[in-house]
């Protein structure tokens, strides 16, 4: 039963959590500088999903994710899955926790197309998942996928951001693969030098069989000083395929 409950957990908390590590969950088609370096930390993430009498609660600590540039628009990252914890609970009664570190991503982004007259950018960002997890947590397989990370200034100081995914996971049974097609969008404006707020909505599908996972949420970003910055969002899952809360508080800090 666990096992069966395990997708719906994850397949929320993965979206804020796993793959991102900055403001918004979409990614950004931006670059780190050769010779610098920017550190991208999902420093608390919490999921909750409820099903009738049955709950799954995931939490996540210090999901770090490490850049840097090998050219003006070339970028290289390693993340790791410091911490997680999740929380079974079937029918109000039977309940089962599973602690580890997670898993650890290897991804590269090559940004392929910048207009300076229209602030456009758009890069490709292929990535792989090493199964490292230990204590129950993740399913012990190689996966992998692709994003198209896509950004724009649309009037003002309102930054349009869109991104287009395909995950290749393993399927529940455990003997095979399915794809997981992911959307997502961002609307962000800066407030002031140091405050800035977005409103963000994502749509994935897998090929599985799974029910749509509809998200749409929003945060507010602080920068301390121009490399370091927090980011706290809040989503509400808008359909039966995604967990219905996520919270993550973002650390970023570029150097």
């Amino acid at each position: 039963m666990y096992r069966f409950l395990r997708p719906v957990a994850i397949a929320g908390f993965l979206a804020a959590l796993v793959v991102s590590g900055r403001a918004q969950i979409t990614e950004t088609p931006v670059t780190v500088k050769p010779g610098h370096f920017l550190l991208e930390m999902d420093a608390l993430s919490l999921s909750i999903d409820r099903d009738g009498d049955s709950k799954v609660t995931a939490f996540g600590a210090a999901n770090t994710f490490l850049s840097t540039g090998i050219t003006d628009n070339w970028d290289i990252q390693v993340g790791a899955q410091l911490l997680l914890t999740e929380h079974f609970t079937i029918d109000g009664g039977d309940s089962h926790t599973e602690t580890g570190i997670g898993d650890v991503f290897f991804r590269t982004k090559w940004r392929f197309y910048e207009s300076e007259t229209t602030y456009t950018k758009v890069a490709v960002m292929p990535f792989v998942k090493v199964p490292t997890s230990s204590g129950g947590i993740g399913n012990d397989s190689v996966e992998g996928g692709l994003i198209i990370p896509w950004e724009t200034r649309i009037w003002g100081d309102f930054r349009f951001e869109a991104m287009a995914e395909v995950d290749f996971l393993r399927n529940p049974a455990d003997d095979g693969y399915d794809s997981f097609w992911y959307v997502s969008a961002a609307l962000h404006r800066q407030l002031t030098k140091q405050i800035g707020l977005y409103g963000e909505g994502t749509l994935g599908k897998s090929t599985g069989g799974e029910d749509f996972a509809g998200v749409l949420g929003g945060g507010v970003t602080y920068h301390l000083t121009e490399g370091m910055w927090f980011d706290l969002a809040a989503y509400r899952g808008l359909s039966s395929g995604a967990s219905d809360w996520n919270y993550v508080l973002r650390f970023n800090l570029g150097f």
